[in-house]
């Protein structure tokens, strides 16, 4: 009977600190725009690699659409430049965006 209490309060406490952690708001990056191409922040391959290995971020392609089937980065999207679908809304929030061409 003391193990089932025991197992009980166990678990009642892991269901907690589960929901708690859940429910935790993520804090998004602040939103910048840019006012031309030369005030984007750049990043070196390594840099790039590293994210990419953590997964704290989104590669999108932006290059046309034959471009990215022939070959591209595993797991990118492919958005290419002057796109004017809603792709953009599907892109997860919170992360890092890393955006490449030729």
């Amino acid at each position: 009977m003391k193990k089932i209490v025991i197992y009980t309060m166990m678990m009642m406490l892991v269901i907690g600190l589960t929901f708690m952690l859940a429910c935790q708001k993520v804090q998004l990056a602040e939103y910048k725009k840019f006012e031309n191409d030369t005030e984007v922040p750049r990043i070196t391959v390594n840099e790039a690699k590293k994210d990419y290995d953590t997964g704290n971020i989104v590669v999108v392609d932006s290059r046309p659409e034959t471009a990215f089937k022939n070959e591209h980065i595993a797991g990118a999207i492919n958005i290419p430049f002057g796109s004017t679908d809603d792709k953009f809304s599907t892109l997860p929030q919170g992360k890092k965006i890393i955006v490449y061409c030729d």
